[in-house]
């Protein structure tokens, strides 16, 4: 296995980007799923540098230990900000993964930059109709931060925390067994801070990501070649053959049963699908 990973901060055009670094060779940048952070990849990605790749796992503006000056942005915004954290981080010619919200984020870094990032991993397409997007985001219905004298903000950050989980994985249920893992996304969660998280949930906010993406406008603009993921239970999965019919150079792979990224048990078998697409095998 190659050395521990490192942590680390660079300068982006509105403030800090918080990484972590793993290994040696071409640079491969992980975005993690919205609401978590780079923490998400602790298994994976140390898989990935045995793959013989510098793994650079960051935590998106607005997310994790990365500023928070993001109130309304776009993911075209996100990814030119982190086009200037990837200059400070020496990356001239890599690869670059991310799944869902962060599917957008890496998909608009290869538009402005398609030189920079001749193979992406599109994890979890976000291509779903208007009306399947209303249909999962009502999940969350009824779940606020905001202070009650009926006292629900007491157990917001659980319920919000255990509903993405389930939305992400199916099978998850929070027991003795798993309370270790919702405690560490319930923790990622709360990094984004109060205003942030009222701000995606609340009608009369700035809305910003993929509230307002349109990616089946922006993925036949992609021009560098596309391995499109997703897993037969996995929140995004209805979108992912329109997904696939508007990329021009794609590669596609499915997962068995629910998506790995939350199963370390998973995680080598995860690396191994990406490392070998990157790798042009």
């Amino acid at each position: 296995m190659s050395a521990p990973a490192r942590l680390g901060y660079v300068d982006g055009q509105h403030g800090q980007i918080h990484f972590t670094t793993q290994g040696d060779g071409p640079p491969l940048l992980l975005l993690h799923w919205a609401p978590s952070n780079a923490r998400q990849y602790e298994y994976i990605q140390p898989r990935l540098a045995a793959h013989g790749f510098r793994v650079i796992a960051v935590d998106l503006p607005g997310y994790g230990r990365s500023h928070k000056d993001t109130d309304g942005w776009t993911c075209a915004q996100i990814a030119a900000e982190l086009a200037v954290a990837c200059d400070a981080l020496a990356i001239e010619r890599g690869f670059a993964l991310g799944g869902h919200l962060s599917a957008a984020v890496v998909a608009e870094l290869a538009i402005l930059q398609p030189a920079r990032w001749p193979r992406i991993v599109l994890d979890g397409s976000p291509t779903l109709t208007p009306e399947q997007m209303a249909t999962l985001m009502s999940h969350f219905a009824g779940l606020s931060p905001v202070f009650t004298a009926s006292g629900g903000h007491k157990a917001f950050t659980w319920d919000m925390t255990e509903t993405f989980l389930s939305e992400w994985d199916p099978d998850f249920r929070a027991t003795p067994e798993t309370i270790a893992v919702q405690y560490g996304y319930m923790a990622d969660y709360l990094q984004m801070g109060y205003a942030a998280i009222r701000g995606y949930l609340e009608a009369d906010a700035p809305k910003g990501g993929l509230a307002v993406y349109k990616a089946i406008e922006r993925w036949p603009l992609i021009r560098t070649t596309v391995l499109a993921m997703t897993a037969e239970r996995e929140a995004l999965r209805a979108g992912h053959a329109k997904a696939v019919s508007l990329l021009q150079d794609c590669r596609e792979h499915e997962f068995p049963g629910s998506h790995p990224i939350m199963n370390p048990a998973r995680a080598g078998e995860y690396a191994d699908v990406v490392a070998a697409f990157l790798k042009g095998d």
